[in-house]
């Protein structure tokens, strides 16, 4: 990767950092820090079988000692992560060096390296920063971090539906208060969300697009100028933006996982009455 000269040498300093906290007997085991996350945004790009890695960086917040090796990863996934490794499919992957606790290293933007495509399908990619600690299930390497791209990448040809999600209202029972009314005919979803703004206010929003194979994504669309309950009619409300992105993952008709903005992942279920 391309380093300049200025982070080269925050590495150095870490190093000497660690040595000194090693000699002083205050220094933690290789790898036992896991507290190493993103700062900011990652991004990805490939063609044909390269691949090139990028984020705005990386920062140990572990409380002592030096984290393990690192590595920044490109998986596929049927759903938004966290799943099962198992599930996905390694993509391209980056090695970074080791950060003494408190530092972080900014600007990654990785050569090109080897890319391996997933099966066809429609995929959910995700970058993750994982830290070897000579156990985990990725070659010795463990989840530290990830962060999940919205749109949904198909490989090979278009996926059809893989099944048809129940109609009527959705929500996360340990969520009350809050729900999503799906409606879907001809291989288009429609989904209503009832929410509240940071505030406590009500708000609402629409979203509808293509459920392409298992995946449905779409913008979470406000309106305003709508109709008041107990007035005459007076027009239809107008579009005014949106929140950010909302993906539904289903694997089941009765089950399913949400992506929201913010990378809040959170599962529903059709509510019973």
């Amino acid at each position: 990767m391309r380093r300049s000269a200025a982070r080269v040498l925050d590495h150095a300093l870490a190093a000497l950092r660690l040595i000194t906290a090693t000699l002083l007997g205050l220094a933690s085991p290789l790898g036992e820090a896991l507290n190493v996350r993103f700062v900011g945004n990652v991004d990805y790009s490939y063609s044909g079988s390269l691949a090139w890695l990028s984020a705005d960086g990386y920062a140990n917040y572990g409380p002592n000692g030096e984290s393990g090796p690192i590595r920044m990863e490109l998986w596929a996934f049927p759903g938004a992560y966290p799943a099962p490794l198992a599930s996905g499919h390694k993509l391209a992957q980056v090695g970074l060096p080791s950060l003494g606790t408190g530092w972080q290293t900014l600007g990654l933007d990785s050569e090109p390296v080897p890319y391996s495509p997933p099966p066809s399908g429609t995929w959910i990619f995700a970058m993750l920063l994982t830290e070897q600690t000579y156990g985990g299930p990725d070659d010795g390497y463990v989840v530290d971090d990830a962060r999940n791209f919205v749109a949904p990448v198909t490989v090979g040809p278009q996926a059809a539906p893989a099944l048809t999600p129940q109609v009527g209202l959705w929500w996360n029972p340990d969520e009350s208060g809050t729900g999503y009314a799906i409606d879907y005919k001809h291989g288009t979803l429609v989904v209503t969300v009832y929410s509240f703004t940071p505030s406590g206010a009500a708000q609402w929003y629409l979203a509808s697009g293509p459920l392409s194979g298992s995946i449905f994504t779409a913008t979470l669309d406000k309106y305003t100028g709508g109709q008041c309950i107990a007035c005459s009619y007076t027009g239809r409300p107008t579009l005014v933006g949106n929140d950010g992105t909302i993906t539904i993952t289903f694997s089941s008709p009765t089950s399913a996982t949400v992506l929201l903005p913010g990378g809040r992942v959170t599962q529903i279920q059709p509510q019973a009455f």
